[in-house]
């Protein structure tokens, strides 16, 4: 074989080598830089949750009264709270959860509530396989006419008519001493499955 052809195959192989040694290099380099940025991220999200943990709200009682702030819990109470399931007799609603001198209680198949707030308010509802009707499905948390007052949706799902297994609401609203609120389902449901309640909000 010549010579020149023989330095050009050399030449060829160099190159090819070359070549594919710089193909490999380039996806290491991604990986090592995806690595990096992890990295990074992790690093960041450490920082903010001890910084979060860290920071506490720095408000006297003075300072509450001075704001005038309807969203006063006493010292040392606990929140309230109560979840409500169907009774035995599936007719009405019975309270399944409730704490102890809570400002919220079960009367008339409603939560009353006893004290100005802000509540988080939230349902469970598990739809009948078999629909009762051609309508929409729906799901509605509403504040009860009183004093004055109208009635109002407080938190409202529809689902078609093939829905099928459990669906949740939920919502945080502000309710006055004396408000009162109730659930309506449009529809056949497994009570075995179904819930709704109230969480006072701190």
């Amino acid at each position: 074989m010549p010579l020149i052809e023989r330095q050009q195959m050399n030449l060829d192989t160099v190159s090819t080598t070359h070549a594919r040694m710089e193909a490999q290099s380039r996806p290491s380099q991604k990986y090592v830089l995806l690595q990096v940025w992890c990295g990074l991220l992790t690093v960041a999200l450490v920082v903010m949750a001890a910084l979060l943990t860290s920071v506490k709200p720095k408000s006297s009682e003075g300072d509450m009264a001075s704001q005038g702030s309807d969203y006063v819990t006493p010292a040392g109470s606990s929140p309230s709270f109560i979840q409500l399931i169907k009774s035995q007799d599936s007719r009405s609603w019975t309270a399944e959860h409730e704490c102890e001198s809570c400002s919220l209680d079960l009367r008339n198949d409603s939560i009353h509530c006893r004290q100005t707030s802000l509540y988080f308010l939230y349902a469970q509802v598990t739809f009948s396989r078999h629909p009762k009707n051609n309508k929409t499905k729906s799901v509605i948390v509403k504040r009860n006419a009183s004093f004055g007052m109208s009635r109002k949706k407080l938190v409202e799902g529809t689902f078609p008519i093939t829905t099928q297994g459990s669906v949740w609401v939920a919502k945080i609203v502000s309710l006055t001493e004396g408000d009162s609120i109730s659930l309506d389902i449009t529809d056949d449901f497994l009570t075995e499955t179904t819930f709704w309640g109230a969480y006072q909000l701190q």
